[in-house]
């Protein structure tokens, strides 16, 4: 398919799940997205991805709210994630939709997928409201007991994938040394993760560090965000990504590989992070503000 029809079918369907469209360039366009409040959003077409980004970021106070975004990204829906720009100080949401480019693009498909992604938006703007009061454990989707054909899916995937328990799938990556990705149905959709590691949560340095540097990671990934999760021993912390029910296989390969990239990309300089020496050095050159 050629990439100016794309365009156009991008141009249409965002036409009818959004207000206002201007176009900035054939592939790039700004529109308004309503749902109580206004949201302004930006969408491309890069190499195969509708990429979509909130087009105003929030200011950032501390490294605190820098460790609460990233745990907020395990609940939030919609393959949304926030991220912060690596010459900014402040946080927006993102995210990537994979478009079949090799044949013809599926309008009503990509409606839905849309629609889906642009209400995610709305939940990453209250979790943004919501940054400089901490009111309670951020909770991950709960795994769900119906699987919309999880295991249909996994199976015609090009990954080499294993059973791991009900709607519960783990798949082997490109490299031995990366560890295998999750898949599970969830109450949000198909949830894809990788871990990267654990930190305890006294080691303060550590966890700053590792949000600076995988929510910036974040916002440079195609459908991978930065992750965490907080339980009595620690955090863990990682990349994930979050498919609307009844995905495509391709949609899984897709998104297996944007997990085995983040961790290719990421991993190494994630460990040498859960040093504190390290970590504060990184603080500094990064000029984050660690306190309120």
């Amino acid at each position: 398919m050629r990439f100016d029809q794309v365009a156009e079918s991008t141009f249409r369907v965002l036409g009818k799940c959004t207000d206002d469209v201007r176009q900035e360039d054939p592939w790039h366009w700004i529109s308004n997205v309503r749902n109580g409040a206004v949201l302004q959003v930006e969408s491309r077409l890069v190499e195969g991805f509708l990429q979509l980004a909130s087009c105003s970021e929030s200011r950032l106070r501390s490294v605190a709210e820098l460790e609460l975004a990233l745990l907020g990204n395990s609940a939030l829906p919609g393959g949304i994630g926030l991220a912060l720009g690596a010459a900014s100080r402040g946080l927006h949401m993102r995210a990537d939709i994979a478009l079949p480019l090799e044949t013809t693009l599926d309008e009503e498909r990509l409606r839905n997928r849309l629609k889906w992604t642009l209400g995610g938006f709305h939940d990453g703007a209250e979790l943004l409201k919501s940054l400089g009061s901490r009111a309670g454990r951020i909770s991950p989707p709960a795994d769900t007991a119906s699987d919309g054909g999880l295991a249909e899916l996994v199976r015609a995937c090009a990954w080499k994938c294993e059973e791991r328990g009900p709607n519960d799938f783990v798949a082997v990556l490109d490299s031995e040394a990366e560890p295998a990705a999750r898949i599970r149905a969830t109450e949000h959709g198909v949830l894809l993760s990788v871990e990267l590691g654990r930190v305890d949560s006294a080691a303060a340095a550590a966890r700053a560090g590792l949000a600076v540097f995988l929510l910036t990671a974040g916002g440079l990934l195609r459908m991978a965000r930065a992750y965490a999760v907080e339980t009595e021993a620690g955090w863990g912390f990682g990349f994930r990504v979050c498919l609307r029910g009844n995905p495509e296989p391709q949609e899984i390969d897709h998104g297996l590989a944007a997990l085995s990239i983040a961790h290719q990309s990421t991993a190494r300089e994630a460990r040498a992070l859960l040093d504190e020496p390290t970590a504060r050095c990184y603080l500094a050159a990064r000029a984050i503000p660690t306190t309120n």
